[in-house]
């Protein structure tokens, strides 16, 4: 009987050990094929910058900067103001396809009103976004109109002494228009934005940015 338990636990400990080196192997072949994939992702973007022109106009992609106005609206127009927005993006797409994505990194500050309800104090709020759109171009040659919409995470904070942000996810969507001059193009294009926030915190927050910039 002793020679029978003994040899349980040994057997035991054995599977322990078999288990955290299975353990040990895993986590070391995720962190493997992450390292993988990011530097695989940066080969692809290499090979894709030193391509040829015709090779090249398969795949195409645009970094853009622009800003303008950003509007509250909804109950964010009772404590606030129209102020302004300032927007980076990377917008990637084939050519021949009418369908593309878009990553935007904004930054939008809202003025405060100047008679905000009673009991509520009123400051300025910045709200910063990284988001994610699908794109969709009508056909046109200099001249194209898009729709787009998506979602993200945002960061408002207001303008207070002490004040901390809040992050909350929200989505996105509206229209606008290229405009090619030469080795660059513009655009213009209005999108609402609505955010997720708390209720204890003001609840859902909406506003309209509109934004005019250049596409390089």
């Amino acid at each position: 009987m002793g020679y029978r338990a003994i040899g349980r636990v040994e057997h035991s400990q054995a599977e322990r050990w078999v288990i955290l080196a299975a353990v040990r192997a895993f986590s070391q072949t995720r962190q493997f094929m992450k390292k993988s994939l990011l530097w695989s992702a940066l080969l692809a973007l290499a090979v894709l910058a030193a391509l040829p022109g015709p090779a090249f106009a398969q795949k195409s992609y645009a970094i853009g900067v622009g800003g303008g106005a950003a509007i509250p609206v909804g109950k964010l127009s009772d404590v606030q103001t129209t102020g302004y927005n300032a927007i980076v993006t990377l917008a990637i797409g084939v050519s021949d396809l009418p369908f593309g994505v878009r990553f935007d990194g904004m930054y939008n500050s809202l003025s405060d009103t100047k008679s905000p309800p009673t009991g509520v104090t009123s400051a300025k709020l910045r709200v910063s976004a990284a988001l994610a759109n699908l794109v969709f171009a009508f056909p046109g040659t200099t001249a194209k109109a898009y729709v787009l919409a998506g979602g993200g995470y945002y960061s408002a904070k207001a303008d207070l002494p002490g004040a901390k942000s809040d992050g909350d996810w929200g989505f996105n969507g509206g229209f606008g228009a290229t405009f090619g001059l030469g080795p660059f193009a513009t655009f213009f294009e209005t999108r609402y934005h609505s955010v997720s926030r708390k209720e204890s915190k003001g609840g859902v927050y909406q506003f309209i940015p509109l934004t005019i910039g250049f596409m390089f």
